[in-house]
């Protein structure tokens, strides 16, 4: 049979298919394969999988995907986590206050999803915690400059709520962002009956929502509620191509006179006379060499690139043996079963 991933429990996940849902595991083959992912399934992904019980199955192909939302790995920076496949746009959450409005995180986030096929959507929410509307118009401004359409929600006032709507109606979404900006209260908002899990800010680390689903909305579509992130780092993308996704900086680096200026340091940069003479900005110019900076780290290939893995690896970060990676899986599957019995 064919399905969707809905969500990702450890070793096991859920699949609908054909209106019914199947508590599936992976074949050793797809766990075990090196393709340079955390993990071989992400909600999202259409696959193909044997049923095994009423409720149960068993998944032995994961079909091409159309598009992805990824990062690098926080705790290993050569491994792509993709969060989630398949869908058409990425709504990329921020707040004005608490936490505060930062758009160095939009930027990464509008990259990641232009990177991987998605149509970028921002919401600024909380616009109700604002004293006056100038502690957000020139992020909306930058953003609507560029084309992007920018939508301005409360979840707490209902502000909003049917211009959102129409962004997600008809369409799979995912909406990603801080921990703590409103991405579940603001799905709670257009359909109580999701009953996501909320929280106050003030619960510093933790994050209210703790898993990636796919949810189906009343309105027609599907969205894909995220955990908020502290940190989210590209993927697959190079110090070069950075400037392809500030328009304005591609636009002033063919007049460089260093064909590969990346605009810090080299002479005669045509980025940098624009920024000093104020016809760019300041804050956009240095979103660009953060993201720049972050990007920068030197490549150090997988134990599958190299010759002698054993001797190049440490020996904390060696892959374990196949017959004990299938041995810890099968453990935490059968216990993830025995705890679902319980409940």
């Amino acid at each position: 049979m064919e399905g969707v991933v809905t969500r990702i429990r450890s070793v096991l996940c859920e699949v609908d298919a054909e209106g019914s849902s199947y508590t599936c595991t992976a074949r050793g083959r797809l766990i075990e394969s090196d393709t340079g992912e955390s993990k071989p399934l992400a909600v999202g992904d259409r696959v193909v999988f044997e049923p095994t019980e009423a409720d149960e199955g068993v998944i032995e192909k994961v079909l091409p995907r159309h598009t992805k939302l990824s990062r690098r790995l926080p705790r290993d920076v050569h491994t792509e986590h993709v969060i989630v496949a398949n869908v058409d746009r990425l709504l990329i959450v921020a707040s004005v206050r608490k936490p505060p409005l930062t758009a160095g995180i939009i930027d990464r986030y509008v990259i990641a999803g232009e990177a991987g096929g998605l149509e970028p959507v921002i919401c600024i929410n909380k616009t109700d915690l604002a004293e006056d509307e100038s502690e957000y118009r020139h992020v909306v401004a930058a953003y609507e400059d560029l084309d992007y359409p920018v939508l301005l929600t409360s979840a707490t006032q209902r502000v909003g709520l049917e211009a959102l709507k129409d962004v997600l109606r008809g369409k799979s979404t995912v909406l990603a962002g801080h921990s703590g900006v409103g991405k579940s209260s603001l799905l709670n908002a257009i359909q109580p009956g999701l009953a996501l899990r909320t929280a106050p800010v003030s619960t510093k680390g933790r994050h209210t929502t703790s898993s990636v689903s796919l949810l189906k909305l009343e309105i027609g579509g599907y969205v894909v509620d995220t955990p908020g992130i502290r940190e989210f780092t590209l993927w697959e993308i190079e110090k070069h191509e950075v400037a392809q996704f500030f328009p304005r900086i591609w636009e002033l680096s063919h007049e460089c006179r260093m064909p590969d200026c990346v605009h810090t340091h080299e002479p005669d940069c045509a980025v940098k006379r624009a920024l000093e003479r104020g016809e760019l900005s300041r804050w956009r110019y240095e979103s660009y060499l953060r993201i720049l900076e972050s990007v920068e780290t030197p490549e150090v290939p997988r134990a599958t690139d190299v010759e002698e893995p054993e001797e190049q690896i440490s020996r904390h970060k060696r892959v374990p043996s196949r017959r004990k990676r299938r041995q810890d899986l099968g453990r935490r599957a059968r216990r993830e079963l025995a705890e679902e019995d319980e409940e």
